[in-house]
């Protein structure tokens, strides 16, 4: 889709919607009949605090970005709209172009937690889910069609004309059977082969490093660190990263987390500073993180 291109989009209507959790916002993305998973422009951009028609003419201005624009016909609670969406093969690269010192603060981490770890999320989250499979409009289950009954020797004519075209309905049938078999033998062929490669797409992306809230609590507490001693903040940054070995703080595993948050507190305390209370400082960050 070039950026003139002023001629309508065709709505696609998907085989699947779904809403997606993720770390406090939430996510409406799509399976196409032609098992593409799309990510609905809507609400990445409310996650993300941007604005929707900016990046939508920055997605068409981009030859690569457009080639996944699509527009899909989302349920919503006034009915079906049709909303532009992103392909996963190109959700990643429109992410790391928006630069996170560009928008609010209070977003800049939601930025970062999205370009991580968005479309690894909704890759898992639909590789999960059962294919939903439909039928073939011509299949009726409920009223399944039953070989016709050949007429007696001698039969007139009209009877043996009803009988052949009970026969092609029948033979048709059976086709669309065959047809709606292999369907799902596919479906569920290309579901087992998505399921496989989850282990080894997390291995090969490490281990989920820490949350946007706990980044918010270790800068806060790093503050408090500089304001006590007076220490640049480079230096408590390096001691913080040589720690817990890594070349920057938001590489810290999550896993890690309580270590840190106690590494943080015991050099406050240790210069006169007041900590925030072990269950205040873990326990706001896991809220936030949650909703709990």
């Amino acid at each position: 889709m070039s950026a003139d291109d002023n001629s309508p989009a065709e709505v696609l209507a998907p085989v699947e919607q779904d809403t997606v959790p993720f770390y406090g916002h939430e996510l409406v993305a799509v399976r196409l009949a032609d098992e593409r998973i799309c990510a609905v422009l809507r609400w990445l951009c409310e996650g993300l605090g941007v604005n929707q028609q900016s990046q939508l003419r920055h997605i068409r201005g981009r030859a690569v970005l457009g080639d996944g624009l699509v527009t899909v016909r989302v349920q919503t609670e006034g009915g079906p709209q049709p909303m532009p969406a992103l392909t996963m093969d190109v959700l990643p690269g429109w992410l790391f172009t928006i630069d996170e010192r560009r928008v609010r603060p209070e977003a800049q981490p939601d930025v970062i937690v999205f370009q991580r770890e968005c479309a690894r999320v909704l890759a898992e989250h639909f590789a999960r889910r059962q294919p939903q499979l439909s039928a073939p409009s011509s299949l009726v289950p409920s009223e399944p069609i039953t070989h016709p009954t050949v007429p007696d020797t001698g039969a007139p004519p009209a009877e043996w004309l009803d009988y052949h075209k009970a026969m092609v309905a029948w033979i048709e049938w059976q086709r669309d059977i065959e047809g709606w078999r292999q369907h799902i033998d596919t479906r569920l062929d290309q579901h087992e082969q998505v399921l496989q490669l989850v282990p080894e797409i997390l291995q090969r992306l490490g281990p989920e490093t820490l949350s946007p809230a706990h980044q918010q609590t270790v800068h806060a507490m790093v503050k408090r660190l500089h304001e006590l001693t007076g220490r640049a903040y480079p230096t408590l940054w390096t001691e913080l990263g040589a720690t817990f070995h890594v070349a920057k703080h938001d590489q810290i595993p999550e896993a890690c987390w309580e270590e840190v948050a106690e590494w943080l507190r015991t050099r406050i305390t240790r210069v006169g500073g007041q900590a925030p209370e072990q269950g205040t400082m873990w326990g706001a960050s896991r809220h936030a993180r949650y909703g709990v």
